[in-house]
């Protein structure tokens, strides 16, 4: 628990998972009472200046920053008397509702060269185009194969005559890529019960 904590926490930090300010604010909290525990055995909360509470990119602007840190302060008080577990697994419960949580999305161009966002996630592979348009879903059960030949992964489906092709940068990226959803897609098939 503590180490999936550590990871999820840096994901946080690092901003490859988003928050809104609310969510960051309560997830702040929750840290410093795991980090820190009881918000009374402080005398003051000077020394949350010095901690890092919120993803890299957010405000740099010192007023904005302070007002943030004492709201954090304000959520710490909330959650006295929990214990460092229970606000690891309370931090680790928030996070897992965030959007965006248990998907990987790489960068890739489709057939036209457009730019898009090539994700996976539990229920199967999705399509982010930049543009705006819908999200375009491939479940496990509507999958075939999924190979790569050169910098190109092909997803080939079922009762479908044509093959979806995506290119990357590279063939390193090709094969990591088509060798992850593979893996995730025989990982579905041998466990499609429990999944469904």
């Amino acid at each position: 628990r503590y180490q999936y904590y550590l990871q999820v926490k840096k994901d946080i930090l690092d901003g490859r998972l988003r928050s809104s300010l609310e969510q960051g604010i309560r997830l702040a909290g929750l840290a410093v009472q795991a980090d820190f525990g009881d918000y009374n055995q402080f005398e003051s909360h000077e020394f949350l200046r010095e901690y890092v509470l919120f993803p890299m990119d957010w405000t740099q602007d010192e007023a904005v920053l302070e007002e943030l840190t004492q709201k954090v302060a304000q959520e710490h008080r909330t959650h006295s008397g929990i214990t460092a577990a229970e606000a690891e697994l309370m931090y680790i419960n928030e996070v897992e509702r965030l959007d965006g949580f248990g998907q990987e999305i790489f960068p890739v161009k489709d057939n036209h060269g457009n730019d898009i966002h090539l994700g996976i996630f539990f229920m199967g592979i999705f399509i982010k185009n930049r543009i705006g348009r819908t999200t375009v879903i491939y479940r496990w059960n509507d999958i075939g194969n999924i190979a790569h030949n050169k910098s190109s992964i092909v997803l080939e489906l079922i009762n479908k005559e044509e093959n979806v092709l995506f290119h990357t940068d590279d063939l390193e990226n090709a094969k990591y890529i088509s060798r992850l959803f593979a893996a995730r897609h025989k990982f579905y098939k041998q466990n499609k019960i429990c999944t469904e």
